[in-house]
């Protein structure tokens, strides 16, 4: 499992099986395989990288030479923190690798097993309302490290017996099945709060979610909170996890869930031990504890006065929409990035009446902000680097919003926060290097450097602009102690001075109207809109919510200010007239960041910690990139009907190469199987091998007589995966080829019978996949493509051939969330029957495969949504979604001897269930039914065929 600052995704593809059996077995084996999924990243960085290393008795810190600094600073901490503060989590020692990935522009991290390792991802976040303004690097040790802490803890009790059965994995199957994935998360949260002046809970944007379910009446119950939900909006189990976390160490005390969780882990009870564990300590049944953790916040929210908005965007039924960045343009008409669970992002136009006009489709990119002025817009996206998946890039893209036409202004570079100058001819930017510094550069249109403020360690720069006449840039900066201040530096001398100092406050989205500026401050619980008069030196105060407003315009024809809103519904534009706007005085020497909500708790500890620790002088020596290569951290037993087999995985720290030893019983033949495979990941190109033996295979040669052989398979390739991601669509192309012995030995009467043979046979691969961005509730994107090539070839005293061609193109349905799915297959083979090469053709549903010399199929998919129940039982599995297939397959087999052409033609349906498991693993589960509207080929037709089909991600 994984544990980090945010969470991943990823799309479960499905495979055929036609017993469920084994279901509850393969359910439970799939909290190990998918734990990892999208966290690691193999072969991500350039062999040109020189490693070194901070190595203590604690951790051990790996990074790119250069960021000696940021190493011994997280040494550091996690030192103070392994020391003195496991009294609320456990002292159970165990060292962590750490490595600091400085190459990528997404602020993340994630503590993981199998192998147990760390990753920080260096690059801080412009957006202090999500994570805060304290020091990146003190955030991730701070958060990260609690989950060291945890998994060392959780080492016990039920998680022995996994880990001897499964290895690391294994630990990490029973602390999924025990501890919930909000404790991991709430745990961590409350950590990085209660060691700091800052973390999110203290910040106003990481309540917005449950304030405003509070506010708006929507008593969704636990299992829709645990979750989620494809139509409603639901906080994730961050927040979940720090309300509960922060309540049980308020009323119950600092130990609390130290004494629940190792309840818990050794199954006390042995039914819902999570459950009964927090019954026993808190004397209330898990459902009263949830239940009274609520009313504690919401008698809180409640006296606080909401004045209401007047909303000039309408919610979209039963679908969270976000009205996010809105700026004014020469006509009064608002321009906004909208995005929602029904559409991916894009720029629209609101026009006075509410109508609204898109723009264009928003291109990839890690952040929704974006810059308006003079008719253009402009934004940063992702680009990745087209072979190492830790090195990404952020340019600066303008666009014109009559047109929709894009201009790339910038290559390679990491621009974050892009602004456009008032006479349209520049742009200033953030501009964020791999050595962790931070300036302001002002580019013209060509990309060109006209002007790059000095660096200065330690200090983020945020949203610039440009102030009207377009000499200086505003700035919001925060410094190393995580506080923050309004800046303006001059651009013909350089000159940097501050116009609200630093202080312990969150400030961003900032707009220029004439002399004043208008930003989102964090104060005392909610982010409000704030102004900077320039010429009366002064801040004041304008406009309050309780969940928050963000980014704001002022429109004086009207006498009115817009601003975003965060509602349950989405992020909403309201319009607050002027006689409502507060224009308070504000002094810039009150802390804005008070302790909320959980008070005693969050006194338990220290909230100097970080404050307080001194960077210690650890040693620096090189990290040799062979170290620990094979590093084998995990097995997998695995069963089916005919088969056992044993997996014994192997990683390396730096995630460069991988290796596998597998052992097979087939009970059907009463062979045995052994091999080992690796693959190689620090070179551009990544070589692989594997070898593998199998014994005691039998084949029948006719009724009476049967005979055995051994298998030997060698073989040895290469592959180069590329991610040819920009603009609005992800890419991905991977070449694999590979030459490959098959050696067979006949046994026992067949050496009598039989000639044994060796040969050698090449294996060429190609497989592109494409896709534009989807939303939540969209089942496939509305436009991709994938397509597999595959040649196979004998290549000495065996004549055999194979070629394999499969296409799949998703189009767009009747409905913005239905799916045309139309997929096409070719295969063709010599006709010599020396060797069979594995038959890997899409047959038509319903039937049995068969391998003729050549083949093509075509298919029909329409894919649609039936029902979102968001129903569960028991804590043990939520329906999320019913969605169905119509499809129609047509199969024509063709032998090239004879030319008789053979046809298999079906039609049918499929159900899918969308769920998720104990609260965290999701999983989908299909019913399919076949009409099959041609005799099968070896056997009696049963025209009426109905399958179960069950998640591949089961088998990893």
């Amino acid at each position: 499992m994984t544990a980090g600052i945010i969470k991943a995704q990823g799309n479960p593809g499905f495979t055929l099986i036609n017993s469920s059996h084994n279901f509850i077995f393969l359910l439970l084996v799939a909290f190990i395989f998918s734990t990892n999924a999208g966290a690691q990243i193999f072969g991500g960085n350039p062999g040109s990288i020189k490693w070194q290393q901070v190595n203590t008795d604690t951790a051990r810190i790996i990074f790119p030479a250069g960021l000696q600094d940021a190493a011994r600073r997280v040494a550091s901490v996690v030192h103070e923190l392994n020391k003195n503060h496991t009294a609320s989590i456990g002292n159970r020692p165990g060292k962590i690798n750490i490595v600091l990935q400085n190459q990528t522009t997404l602020p993340n991290a994630y503590v993981g097993l199998g192998p147990y390792r760390s990753e920080f991802y260096l690059t801080p976040p412009q957006n202090s309302f999500e994570l805060g303004g304290q020091s990146w690097i003190d955030n991730l040790s701070l958060h990260e490290y609690r989950h060291v802490q945890q998994f060392n803890n959780f080492n016990t009790g039920i998680a022995k017996p996994f880990k001897w059965l499964f290895g690391q994995e294994g630990q990490a199957l029973a602390s999924s099945l025990i501890v919930p994935d909000y404790f991991f998360e709430g745990d961590a949260v409350f950590n990085e709060t209660a060691l700091s002046q800052q973390g999110r809970g203290r910040i106003p944007d990481f309540f917005n979610g449950y304030q405003s379910l509070f506010r708006e009446q929507r008593k969704y119950n636990f299992m829709k909170l645990r979750n989620n939900s494809f139509r409603h909006f639901v906080p994730d189990h961050y927040e979940l996890g720090y309300l509960l976390v922060g309540y049980g160490r308020e009323k119950y005390g600092a130990d609390f869930w130290r004494k629940v969780s190792q309840d818990a882990m050794h199954l006390k009870p042995l039914i819902y031990p999570w459950q009964g564990a927090i019954k026993k300590r808190s004397g209330v049944s898990y459902k009263q504890f949830v239940s009274e953790a609520r009313a504690f916040y919401s008698t809180q929210w409640q006296k606080v006065n909401v004045q209401p908005l007047k909303y000039i965007t309408s919610p979209a039924a039963n679908a969270r929409t976000d009205y996010k960045y809105v700026y004014k343009d020469a006509n009064d008409d608002l321009i906004v990035l909208k995005r929602g669970y029904k559409n991916i992002p894009a720029f629209y136009k609101i026009s006075g009446d509410g109508s609204e006009q898109k723009i264009a489709i928003r291109d990839i990119a890690h952040e929704d902000y974006f810059s308006y002025s003079n008719g253009k817009i402009a934004y940063a996206t992702l680009k990745p680097d087209v072979r190492w998946g830790y090195r990404e890039f952020s340019d600066i893209v303008l666009m014109d919003a009559a047109t929709g036409k894009r201009t790339t202004i910038t290559k390679g570079e990491k621009y974050f926060s892009p602004d456009i100058s008032h006479d349209g001819t520049k742009l200033v930017a953030v501009d964020m290097r791999p050595n962790q510094n931070s300036v302001i550069t002002i580019l013209d249109l060509e990309g060109n450097k006209i002007f790059r403020s000095a660096a200065k360690r330690g200090v983020v720069y945020t949203y610039p602009k440009f102030a009207a006449s377009d000499q200086q840039v505003y700035t919001l900066v925060r410094n190393g102690e995580g506080q923050m201040a309004l800046s303006m530096i001059d651009i013909g001398s350089g000159k940097e001075e501050q116009l609200i100092p630093f202080s312990n406050r969150l400030y961003g989205f900032p707009t220029i109207q004439g002399d004043t500026i208008f930003f989102s401050s964090s104060y005392k619980g909610s982010d409000e809109v704030w102004a900077y008069v320039v010429n009366q030196k002064e801040t004041f105060r304008v406009a309050v919510h309780p969940t928050g407003l963000y980014q704001a315009v002022y429109d004086a024809k009207n006498k009115r200010l817009f601003t975003s809103n965060f509602t349950a519904q989405g992020y909403r534009l309201a319009a607050i007239p002027a006689n409502d706007l507060l224009w308070q005085p504000i002094s810039n020497k009150e802390n804005a960041l008070p302790d909320l909500y959980i008070l005693k708790a969050l006194q338990q500890e220290s909230n100097k910690t970080t404050a307080n620790i001194e960077t210690r002088d650890f040693p620096v020596v090189p990290y040799r990139k062979g170290f620990n290569l094979f590093n084998f951290h995990s097995w997998r037993p695995l069963y089916d009907l005919q088969e056992f087999s044993l997996a014994v995985y192997g990683q390396n720290i730096l995630n460069t190469f991988q290796s596998e030893i597998m052992y097979t019983y087939n009970r059907n033949e009463g062979s045995h199987r052994a091999g080992y495979t690796a693959v190689y990941g620090g070179w551009y190109v990544q070589p692989f091998a594997g070898i593998n033996n199998t014994w005691n295979r039998t084949i029948a040669l006719n009724r009476d007589t049967s005979v055995s052989y051994n298998e030997l398979n060698v073989n040895a390739g290469l592959q180069l995966p590329l991610n040819l991601s920009g603009g609005r669509q992800y890419r991905f192309l991977n070449l694999r080829t590979s030459i490959n012995n098959q050696n067979v030995q006949w046994t026992g009467i067949g050496k009598s019978l039989l000639k044994s043979r060796s040969f050698n046979y090449l294996q060429g691969q190609v497989q592109y996949s494409g896709q534009i961005q989807k939303a939540l509730q969209q089942i496939y994107p509305r436009w991709a493509q994938t397509i597999l090539l595959r040649y196979r070839t004998a290549i000495n005293n065996v004549t055999a051939q194979q070629f394999l061609a499969n296409a799949t193109i998703y189009l767009p349905g009747l409905h913005t969330n239905h799916n045309l799915v139309v997929s096409g297959a070719f295969q063709k083979r010599d006709t010599m029957n020396q060797y069979y090469f594995s038959n890997s053709f899409p047959f038509s549903r319903g039937y049995s495969s068969v391998d003729f010399a050549q083949m093509w199929r075509l298919g029909l998919n329409y894919h649609l949504p039936l029902f979102y129940p968001d129903f569960g039982i028991g804590n043990i599995v939520y329906l999320q979604r019913i969605r169905a297939n119509g499809f129609y397959d047509m199969t024509e087999g063709k032998s090239l001897r004879t030319g008789l052409t053979i046809p298999f033609s079906s039609v049918g349906g499929e159900i899918f269930f969308d769920t998720k498991w104990w609260n965290q693993q999701p999983v989908t589960i299909g019913l399919r039914y076949s009409r099959l509207l041609n005799p099968e080929f070896r056997r009696v037709t049963n025209p009426n065929m109905w399958e179960v089909i069950l998640p591949i991600n089961l088998l990893d």
